[in-house]
């Protein structure tokens, strides 16, 4: 069986399949913006607002997908001619979605129309107050929409829109919209828009895959400086989105406490070089400082308050990185792992945020929990949730039980054997016609049987592994050290294979993710 017959079966796909899935990018036809229900009526609106002289202000969100929203929005105006305001809420003084106080603000302001991206679909009480004072709002959203509908001028959400039963971004619903203003799809506003898609992990499925196969070729072709500014690779794929750009932006709302957050729109709108080198040196720096923090605050853990089953912490830190150290700690330790700090808005409260593996049901350990809960949601594997601080020790307490009760499970994945000849340019080439990857079709995982540890090589001090398997191909593991791997001497190695680029090289590396032992 050859390696593209291989990615098939892993797949349970067909040949006719395929060549659906990989067809050319110019056959791909993006949605038409005037078959969404209510486009009519929002359209009508603007362009009245525009005829007007009225001032509109977009309102966005704090992590990519809404800074890529309100980019989005923001510059199709400019390129109507017709420049509105923005505002990206802060997340520690504003906290999520449009609310009342904001909404004062924005009418003593003199706005008469407000467009929320990525918030609003569930602002009942900050758009009630808004049709009070005279104002209408647009609410672009993809977040699950309540039973009641919110009492908005219009609305576009993927299903109470009925665009699609996929959801896709808060960015990708903003760029119906700009197409519907603008009567095209603007190539840069695509790219924002499929970079919103992976950021936000939507289902790499229908449209949302569409999006993004064009993002991906979008900047590959126009090299767009404010992205590319931000990659740390020449290779461009969909990880360029999911693993370079958007960290750095979401690093900002994650730090940032007040109203600097919003250069990251003009950033993204801005065709001045000088601009965006000193802006994204700023976004650069930010991510940097976001690593250092989150490094310094898991090397600070009290150690004796990290259990075996499960790891409860309440710490001092920015609410922004409770997420990135829960995991840091999944990773290391791996059993479910939440971190609370306090409500930089109320004292009374904490807020926390968890990380589990498969065999720890996240939405299930919180139904369980529900008595604590003053807020919280999330999947399976990941979340958020309020509790009051007089709760802590009994929640920790019932948390621990449910750990000890639901272990995380270490299983062999479903993969792709290969032998180490198959790890080769030609292959790599047929694998990223399947791409892109992410949720709902995450790339294949590999094996290689039988590997003999004594054919391994390290580097680091015997940290990680990188082992050469021809001029330009390796085995790369990272955090497998030689002392625990060598114990072995028979392993079968798991992993993906990634291409990258050092002084102008390509190499093709078999990153290992995970190694079970044969002896």
């Amino acid at each position: 069986m050859d390696f593209k017959e291989k990615i098939l079966n892993y797949y349970h796909l067909s040949e006719s399949d395929f060549k659906e899935l990989s067809k050319p990018i110019d056959e791909i036809k993006l949605i038409d913006p005037n078959s969404i229900e209510s486009m009519a009526k929002i359209k009508d609106r603007i362009f009245k607002a525009i005829q007007n002289k009225e001032k509109i202000i977009v309102y966005g969100d704090y992590d990519c997908d809404g800074v890529s929203a309100t980019t989005i929005m923001v510059k199709t105006f400019e390129k109507l001619g017709y420049p509105v305001s923005y505002y990206i809420p802060i997340r520690y003084s504003d906290g999520y979605g449009l609310n009342v106080k904001n909404v004062m603000k924005i009418k003593e302001a003199g706005f008469s129309l407000i467009i929320t991206v990525d918030n609003g679909i569930a602002q009942d009480e900050a758009i009630k107050k808004a049709n009070e004072l005279n104002m209408d709002v647009i609410v672009v959203d993809h977040h699950e929409a309540p039973e009641v509908p919110v009492p908005a001028y219009a609305v576009i959400h993927p299903t109470v829109s009925h665009i699609s039963d996929i959801y896709g971004s808060g960015g990708y619903m903003a760029l119906f919209l700009s197409a519907g203003l603008l009567g095209y799809y603007d190539d840069y506003l695509v790219t924002i828009g499929g970079m919103s898609v992976v950021s936000d992990m939507m289902e790499l499925k229908g449209y949302n895959r569409d999006v993004v196969r064009l993002a991906v070729n979008n900047l590959k072709t126009h090299q767009y400086r404010a992205l590319i500014s931000l990659t740390d690779s020449p290779i461009i794929t969909e990880k360029t989105f999911g693993l370079e750009i958007a960290p750095k932006i979401n690093a900002i709302g994650r730090l940032i406490e007040d109203k600097n957050i919003n250069l990251l729109v003009k950033y993204l709108i801005s065709e001045n070089p000088d601009e965006i080198y000193k802006i994204s040196c700023w976004i650069k720096n930010n991510n940097e400082l976001r690593k250092t923090l989150t490094k310094e605050a898991v090397e600070a853990l009290p150690k004796d308050e990290i259990e075996q089953e499960g790891i409860v912490l309440k710490l001092d830190i920015k609410e922004g990185l409770l997420g990135l150290i829960a995991n840091r700690l999944l990773n290391e330790k791996n059993v479910p792992v939440i971190i609370f700090t306090e409500d930089s808005t109320d004292k009374t409260f904490l807020k926390g945020s968890i990380r589990s593996k498969e065999g720890f049901n996240v939405q299930k350990a919180f139904e369980s929990l529900s008595k604590y809960m003053v807020a919280g949601g999330g999947h399976a594997m990941a979340g958020g949730a309020t509790i009051k601080a007089s709760d802590f020790e009994d929640f920790k307490h019932d948390f621990i039980e449910l750990c000890k009760q639901y272990k995380i499970t270490k299983t062999e994945p479903p993969s792709v054997e290969l032998s180490v000849t198959d790890i080769n340019f030609q292959n790599y080439e047929i694998l990223r016609q399947f791409a892109p990857f992410g949720v709902g079709f995450p790339e294949p995982v590999f094996s290689i049987r039988n590997l003999p540890t004594k054919s391994l090589q390290f580097i680091s001090f015997g940290k990680h592994i990188s082992t050469p398997i021809s001029i330009n191909s390796k085995l790369l593991g990272f955090n497998l050290p030689e002392n625990e791997v060598k114990t072995h001497q028979i392993i079968d190695i798991f992993g993906n294979l990634n291409m990258s680029s050092f002084r102008d090289k390509l190499t093709l590396e078999f990153r290992i993710s995970d190694f079970i032992a044969k002896d």
